[in-house]
């Protein structure tokens, strides 16, 4: 699941993971990423920080409480910066990518995440 309010951002990343053969969902912000999540468990989240309704930050927390999706792998894609990447993985987030970044780097975390994933 691809959570971002910037339309341009879900389309370009929605197009590069089906390119990749992932299925994707893609979500208008975090409070439509949670409610889809309550119906589908995503195998992984790609979300970013600031957004309206629920942020980033807030959908992480939201998704390592419930026991149903506590095991998603979830990479944040935000302006990067040192405070980001510790309140990042307070709340539990696997990956930080700052924008922009080279679209294989996030083929190779995604890949990384999910063959995790199987061997858990």
């Amino acid at each position: 699941m691809v959570a971002d309010d910037s339309r341009v951002v879900r389309v370009k990343t929605g197009r590069l993971l089906s390119a990749h053969d992932y299925q994707v969902l893609t979500a208008e912000d975090g409070l439509d990423a949670a409610r889809q999540i309550e119906g589908t468990v995503p195998d992984i989240l790609v979300t970013d920080v600031d957004m309206p309704g629920l942020d980033g930050f807030q959908l992480s927390r939201q998704v390592r409480a419930d026991p149903r999706t506590a095991h998603v792998p979830i990479i944040m894609v935000t302006s990067d910066n040192d405070e980001l990447r510790s309140q990042a993985a307070a709340v539990g987030v696997n990956v930080v990518l700052g924008k922009p970044y080279p679209e294989e780097l996030l083929i190779n975390h995604i890949e990384r995440l999910m063959m995790a994933q199987a061997g858990r």
